[in-house]
């Protein structure tokens, strides 16, 4: 990354993690002051953020519950909708060198009850996080978009395909009155297209939380869908 896109994603990363810590207490809130440590931010720094250029959806240091009825943190964990997605960022040392047979036997058990949920499970050794990223951002690529779909933008209508075009194009929050007089359509038929984005997940409001939505934006999906 050059000097421009590193500082973006140091700005996104910091107020990811702010938001995340604003929504946690206790225990929960200690493991991601803890948890989220140098390799956790590499990971994210080479290739999470260089694939998908967002943070949506992605939580750091997610806890479940184990088969034992007890917690286990998840380095990352994505989760759209239906997807659920484990990010492990696995270090040399402690997690192989210096584990004994039966922790790395409990580790695969972990997996392996997570994969019984429906988790897919994906690890990333320091060393491709390090000196691998590009291949290892392709194949995320792949394993994100083959569970999502998002790759598929034949199932869009015209004229929403125009308008995710138009908000590339112009790449800032646009206005209903703009995509109007883009598409040349009228107020009811904007309305009713962006809801079929929003429900496809493709664009988000701006203002959220307030009585009248005055802009939209692309979600990451919206962003990279092949249209």
């Amino acid at each position: 990354m050059n000097k421009e896109q590193v500082e973006q994603f140091e700005k996104a990363h910091k107020e990811w993690l702010e938001s995340h810590k604003r929504r946690r207490t206790g225990d929960r809130l200690k493991r991601l002051e803890e948890g989220h440590d140098y390799l956790e931010k590499l990971f994210l720094k080479n290739i999470w953020w260089p694939a998908f250029t967002s943070f949506d959806d992605l939580h750091p240091e997610y806890e479940v519950r184990d088969y034992n009825d007890g917690k286990r943190y998840l380095d990352h964990a994505y989760k759209p909708l239906s997807t659920k997605l484990v990010l492990e960022a696995d270090g040399f040392n402690p997690h192989i060198r210096d584990v004994d047979r039966w922790v790395h036997a409990d580790n695969l058990l972990r997996d392996s009850h997570l994969i019984a949920d429906g988790w897919t499970v994906v690890h990333y050794s320091s060393d491709v996080i390090k000196y691998r990223p590009r291949q290892a951002q392709q194949l995320l690529r792949q394993i994100v978009w083959g569970r999502e779909g998002k790759h598929e933008g034949a199932k869009l209508s015209l004229k929403e395909k125009e308008l995710l075009r138009f908000a590339r194009m112009k790449g800032a929050p646009i206005a209903p009155v703009e995509i109007s007089a883009y598409l040349d359509v009228s107020k009811n038929t904007t309305v009713r297209i962006l809801k079929e984005l929003l429900d496809k997940q493709l664009v988000k409001p701006v203002d959220a939380g307030k009585l009248r939505i005055r802009y939209y934006e692309l979600t990451r999906m919206g962003r990279e869908i092949i249209l």
